[in-house]
């Protein structure tokens, strides 16, 4: 992998009063000024110039606040980009390591100011490690050869173009509710984040360099120390552990499949709570869902912004993984709403992998003896017709497959392995009408 040895730095802030944006503009053009030598600048969508300092001046001076202008400004050691709208402030800042390197304490104090105040979330980290994680059009990944990119995961676009599945790796900028979900060396996050992620896990969290709140809510998290050292196996180890641990991948993705990991956390919404649960080992270190022992729970209630936490031991029943329970027909549940029409693979690897996240589990609990255990997949109506089953009883090679029922409107079949049952349903997400659904799989 070619390396530029920069930095990236991004700070997403807003609610500003028009005096305080044009200040905090000023202060901007302050920062950029103390680290180098600006050379052009460009307004919007106007041609490029010579940098100016009075021409910029005036421009500020007459923000107005429905203003909705970028503007960039570049140097041979760095470019700085600045986006207003409406009173919101977005940085994009990308400067020489060497730059970084001398200025690095005052760059952080200056991030840490900056997000103190009216800050959503903001980052650095090295450009190189944003550009390995994110850039998903094959043919913009000229940083590396042709073998390091056909060992990255692929999918479809919307037009199906084959491109770089990035949802696989660990430093995906993936956005949910307006907030940036990401794992990268050095985070920002503001309290607009505790109403989808308790405070706590954030403070808690394990095996990072560093988490310190430091004013007004804010939590910066460090997760090594040199950031230029990203690619080691051991940094990418913790990249990939903060962003399990803090569960972004169980709140979004958008590449119709999922993640295909197994959980280190999970969510539950309401519309005025949130639940979570974590999943550790016997030493209360993280682990997938499969291997604990330990489990903290949390519940935040929105509305009065209380916290309620259990720290149990014990092991996993039959209620963890199929949550959806019927007495009356005894059988339980659960399900995953998935669009294959973006993998290649036409959903396959996906299928298998819930499948055997939810055959392949150790729980002693007489219920999941007596009950029947369903896993149903809500598809697109047009991916009824292309389930891939000899494929998937193909990779099914080790377990006990019948009772095959196929109609118009589903596809179902029952799994056996040793002692583990499983009866798969594929359904149209049409019939996905609630959460609370009742559980009626005689389709």
């Amino acid at each position: 992998m070619k390396k530029t040895e920069k930095i990236y730095m991004v700070i997403q802030r807003a609610d500003f009063s028009l005096e305080e944006l044009q200040q905090d503009v000023f202060d901007w053009l302050s920062f950029l000024r103390i680290l180098t030598v600006p050379e052009s600048c460009c307004f919007g969508e106007e041609e490029t110039q010579a940098f100016d300092l009075h021409t910029i001046t005036h421009r500020i001076q007459h923000f107005t606040e429905e203003e909705n202008l970028w503007i960039k400004v570049n140097s041979q050691d760095g470019e700085f980009r600045l986006h207003i709208s409406k009173l919101n402030l977005h940085e994009q800042t990308v400067i020489d390591g060497a730059v970084f390197s001398i200025y690095q304490s005052m760059i952080e104090d200056y991030c840490d100011t900056r997000m103190i105040k009216n800050g959503i979330y903001g980052y650095i980290r090295p450009l190189d490690e944003y550009l390995y994680n994110n850039v998903e059009i094959i043919e913009k990944r000229t940083f590396e050869t042709e073998n390091e990119i056909s060992d990255l995961p692929k999918r479809y676009d919307s037009k199906q173009v084959v491109i770089v599945d990035c949802n696989q790796l660990a430093g995906y900028d993936i956005y949910f509710k307006g907030l940036c979900l990401t794992s990268c060396w050095k985070m920002y996050y503001s309290s607009l984040y505790f109403q989808v992620i308790p405070k706590p896990i954030f403070l808690e969290i394990q095996q990072v360099q560093s988490v310190e709140e430091i004013a007004n809510q804010v939590i910066k998290v460090t997760l090594f120390n040199a950031p230029f050292n990203w690619n080691l196996p051991v940094n990418q180890k913790y990249q990939r552990l903060f962003r399990d641990q803090m569960g972004y991948d169980q709140l979004a993705w958008n590449n119709g499949t999922g993640v295909l990991r197994q959980p280190y956390i999970e969510y539950a919404f309401g519309s005025e709570f949130v639940q979570t649960v974590q999943y550790q080992n016997s030493y209360y270190q993280p682990v997938e869902k499969k291997s604990a022992t330990y489990f903290v729970t949390r519940s935040y209630d929105k509305i009065h912004k209380k916290y309620v936490v259990n720290r149990t031991r014990g092991i996993l029943n039959a209620q963890a993984y199929f949550p959806w329970i019927d007495e009356k027909s005894r059988k339980m549940m659960n399900y995953r709403v998935l669009d294959p029409k973006m993998a290649i693979d036409n959903g396959l690897s996906a299928y298998e992998f819930y499948i055997r996240q939810f055959l392949e589990i150790d729980v002693l609990d007489q219920k999941y003896d007596d009950f029947v255990s369903v896993l149903r997949f809500y598809l697109p109506k047009e991916a009824m017709d292309q389930i891939p089953l000899e494929a998937l009883w193909d990779k099914l090679f080790d377990v006990n497959i019948s009772n095959l029922k196929q109609k118009e409107v589903s596809t179902r079949f029952d799994l056996k392995k040793a002692k583990n049952h499983l009866r798969v349903v594929f359904l149209d997400s049409s019939y996905l009408d609630s959460i609370n659904q009742t559980i009626d799989v005689s389709e």
